[in-house]
């Protein structure tokens, strides 16, 4: 049996510990597990949260679960679990992003034991101010994680303010499952779950190659025809195939011109955002995890096109067999095509040498290579960017190939292979003075392919 595990995400003072306590109230005849991701170490949160309550929480100070405490967050949800409560309750520091967590925990070795909710979003609408531009990026990369979107604070919000929420939520795709508001936390219980038909109560297809769409949905009148496809989280592209299915579809080559796509898919190198209008294709990094999902509007009057079209897509998905990576050795994939084998002789022979990683990252230990010399001994790209690819599947945000090279790929522990435990057999680590920007994976466990742009 699976346990519930919510996350309540949100920016600094949205009011998720005011939330996260009147759900608890309303939640009395259950056994609630609480995981706080404090920044600091006083633990702010852990005390307000705990004041007067007897539920189990646990705090994780000093980092963020998602970028710089991935482990401590890791040992805690399996320590929770070990106390078998009927959900457990996440609230990541306000400077942390969803997505990142989602990612966590459906790489953790507790995932077959959980059940991720609906993300809970929340925003303060007068953080939306104009003032308050600094904070935008962030919160729009929170709510593009939400499963459900809500407004706190509204007692406190002006008519302009939560117009300007209102009008910023519409403008989302795809959109919240649901979008509220709430006044001192207060929020519908049924909110934590999820309605018929989405996450957890989705239809699961047999395999892969069956996703869910909808009925094509042609205007002979206006000589156009739409169809919406939905694959299940757990379903991987292939970026190069599905990029060249979509260089088809926009070419006019399923039979009848695109007048329209937009899509999110999930690759081998992230979670992508792809849109095609007026023959352009643009491409973005996105914090939505519910599915993969595309929407195709083609200017023809007979659906038989887009029959076409859901062919190319299915066959853009990664077979079992093409997900899996060989973890004795990472691949170093160019923008050219070419690819370099790398492994641990190969790393343990490079110039300057780390005989113990303990020097540079005192909570570490074992042999590294800097990446530096291996760029060097490759001749590969010195500017653009990479994406950090793991043995699960878990693809990490671009990151500058000036960023990149200051870090280390740890690969000996002893005189042999670095143990899966300690995130081998490659693990890479960033320096945090070598500027990787927030959010960007700088501690990949299991490397098994870099890919640059």
């Amino acid at each position: 049996m699976t346990v519930p595990v919510h996350i309540v995400s949100g920016f600094l003072g949205a009011g998720k510990t005011t939330l996260i306590r009147a759900q608890l109230a309303q939640r009395r005849g259950e056994r609630l597990a609480i995981i706080v991701n404090d920044f600091g170490e006083a633990g702010l949160d852990e005390q307000a949260l705990g004041e007067g309550e007897p539920f189990r929480i646990t705090n994780i100070p000093g980092g963020c679960v998602c970028c710089t405490a991935p482990e401590g967050f890791v040992g805690a949800l399996s320590a929770v679990l070990d106390a078998a409560p009927d959900r457990v309750i996440i609230e990541p520091t306000g400077l942390a992003r969803p997505q990142d967590l989602v990612d966590t925990i459906r790489r953790s070795p507790r995932r077959e034991s959980v059940e991720l909710a609906p993300v809970l979003v929340l925003v303060d609408p007068r953080q939306l101010a104009p003032d308050k531009l600094g904070a935008l990026s962030l919160l729009r990369d929170q709510a593009e994680a939400a499963d459900v979107l809500v407004a706190t604070h509204t007692d406190l919000c002006c008519d302009e303010d939560l117009e300007r929420f209102g009008a910023w939520a519409s403008a989302l795709w795809p959109a919240p499952l649901a979008v509220q508001r709430a006044t001192h936390g207060r929020l519908d219980p049924a909110l934590f779950d999820w309605p018929e038909g989405q996450g957890a109560r989705a239809p699961r297809a047999e395999s892969h190659a069956h996703a869910h769409h909808d009925h094509a949905r042609p205007d002979s009148t206006a000589g156009f025809a739409a169809r919406s496809w939905r694959w299940p989280p757990d379903a991987v592209f292939s970026r190069e195939r599905l990029l060249d299915a979509l260089a088809r579809l926009a070419s006019g080559a399923a039979g009848a011109p695109l007048a329209r796509l937009k899509g999110i898919f999930r690759t081998q190198e992230g979670v992508y955002r792809l849109e095609i209008a007026g023959g352009d294709v643009s491409d973005r990094l996105t914090a939505y995890r519910r599915d993969s999902r595309v929407d195709v509007i083609l200017q023809t009057g007979d659906a038989s096109a887009l029959e076409r079209v859901g062919d190319w897509l299915e066959r853009a998905l990664l077979r079992p067999d093409e997900l899996a990576l060989d973890l004795e050795r990472i691949e170093l994939v160019l923008p050219d095509g070419r690819v370099h084998l790398i492994d641990r002789a190969l790393l343990a022979g490079l110039p300057d040498p780390v005989a113990d990683i303990a020097t540079l990252f005192p909570k570490r230990s074992g042999s590294a290579a800097r990446i530096s010399e291996l760029w060097r001994r490759l001749g590969a790209p010195a500017s653009g960017s990479a994406v950090v690819v793991a043995g699960d599947g878990f693809a990490s945000e671009p990151v500058d190939l000036g960023i990149l090279c200051r870090g280390f790929l740890l690969h000996s522990l002893n005189g042999a292979a670095l143990p899966a435990e300690q995130g081998g057999p490659f693990r890479l680590l960033i320096p945090e003075q070598a500027g990787a920007p927030l959010g960007a994976c700088a501690n990949v466990k299991g490397v098994a392919k870099l890919v640059v742009r």
